[in-house]
């Protein structure tokens, strides 16, 4: 994906002077609210409800375009394609790409060796289309919604939506319309992890002794434990490896909008979930037409959008708009690609990032920022707001979650930013 550099809010140096970077919207392709099918270069493609992303290690990124019926992919050269199902014809034929039918696929989830495994929601299966583009039934019947535990065509789901693999190839999925989490090992065999099938409810707990509500997104973390969205009890859940239930953020059974420490904020409909490289969860809440975000100390803000406030408009400092942003994923880089799903466009975001400059008197100034390893970044200064910006010295490659850069001035009067370079 070719990245935008982002450049920060400007932070004026003094005894510490803390300031947010901006955040970074545009769109990558598709055309706002033009629901439609089209292939080719990313301007030019057109999509009907996109909602589900999965990214693989060579920077393609997978779009279950659900109203389309298909399965298409944006490489990072920024073209369109249709990899499965046949756009406007939907079914449940296995086979080759042109010859397999999807209906309403809403989850995606990518192995290692390209496997691409596909939540067919309408018709209550899992699909899996190998890298040969061969589209077969991993498990469920189609046709036959139900919750019944068991191997390959003997399962049954009610409208599975979020889709993750695990370190060891098992594959869960958020079964909605079950308000349950299941697990399919890798030779097919389907159980139940958590909640009760067919039973609706909001408490924490052990296994099947915990309630969920129209679960959605699901997420590993690096600890291995699986991270829910838990859409409609307005809430983000952990399960450990042992089937533990908790909540992380957001409070079960109250809907609202408000950001903070984990237990005070609100949340609308959480969707789709992400975690970037320095461990930051993200997530889409569709209700409220915003990405919202959970650091590891368990702080949620808003990073792009604004509450209730429908549009498609690309840009920075706050002024882009989404209409019920759907599916997430983040790319190595640490931008994040989403879905946005009523606008009809695949959009990328840059998260803000928090820069301060610290100077004590008479000495150096230490711009400092939040990084991730490996990106490069130029700082940027300049004594009057009227002055051009400069280098302050040479490119900086990050090697961890923080990076800083000196400069040896010792002006009253100094203005810092930082792009993202790569």
């Amino acid at each position: 994906m070719i990245l935008r550099p982002l450049i920060a809010l400007l932070a004026l140096a003094g005894i510490i002077s803390p300031a947010l970077a901006s955040d970074s919207v545009r769109t990558l392709a598709g055309a706002p609210l033009t629901s439609a099918f089209a292939d080719g270069p990313a301007a030019s493609a057109r999509f009907a409800d996109p909602v589900g992303l999965a990214l693989d290690a060579q920077g393609n990124v997978f779009i279950a375009d659900s109203a389309n019926h298909c399965l298409r992919q944006l490489t990072p050269a920024g073209n369109v394609t249709t990899i499965a199902g046949r756009p406007g014809d939907y079914g449940s034929d296995d086979g080759d790409t042109g010859f397999a039918r999807f209906d309403t696929p809403s989850a995606l989830a990518v192995a290692q060796d390209g496997t691409l495994f596909v939540s067919d929601t309408g018709n209550n299966t899992i699909r899996r289309r190998a890298p040969s583009g061969t589209v077969s039934t991993f498990a469920g019947f189609a046709g036959s919604p139900g919750s019944t535990n068991g191997v390959g065509s003997v399962a049954r789901f009610n409208a599975p939506l979020g889709l993750a693999l695990a370190a060891n190839g098992d594959l869960f999925v958020a079964d909605s319309g079950n308000h349950a989490i299941r697990r399919i090992t890798t030779d097919g065999n389907v159980t139940t992890f958590a909640g009760g099938l067919e039973q609706w409810g909001a408490a924490d707990g052990m296994g099947d002794q915990a309630r969920f509500n129209g679960p959605v997104g699901l997420v590993f973390d690096k600890a291995g434990n699986l991270i829910v969205a838990d859409s409609f009890n307005h809430a983000i859940r952990k399960i450990t490896s042992d089937g533990t239930v908790t909540t992380l953020a957001g409070k079960l059974g109250e809907d609202g909008f408000a950001d903070g420490p984990a237990g005070d904020a609100r949340f609308g409909a959480p969707a789709e979930l992400a975690f970037d490289p320095n461990g930051n969860l993200f997530l889409t809440d569709g209700w409220y037409d915003t990405l919202r975000k959970i650091t590891p100390d368990g702080t949620v803000s808003t990073v792009a959008g604004l509450v209730g406030t429908e549009g498609s408009t690309d840009g920075s400092y706050g002024g882009a708009r989404f209409f019920n942003p759907y599916g997430l994923v983040a790319t190595p880089t640490g931008s994040l690609i989403v879905s946005d799903t009523y606008n009809e466009l695949i959009r990328e975001v840059i998260a803000p990032f928090t820069l301060s400059a610290k100077r004590m008197a008479n000495s150096p100034t230490i711009i400092r920022w939040e990084s991730i390893a490996g990106r490069t970044y130029r700082v940027l200064v300049r004594d009057l707001l009227s002055a051009p910006w400069q280098p302050l010295g040479a490119d900086l490659t990050a090697t961890g979650a923080a990076a800083e850069a000196t400069d040896p001035a010792t002006a009253n009067a100094r203005f810092y930013q930082v792009e993202r370079r790569d």
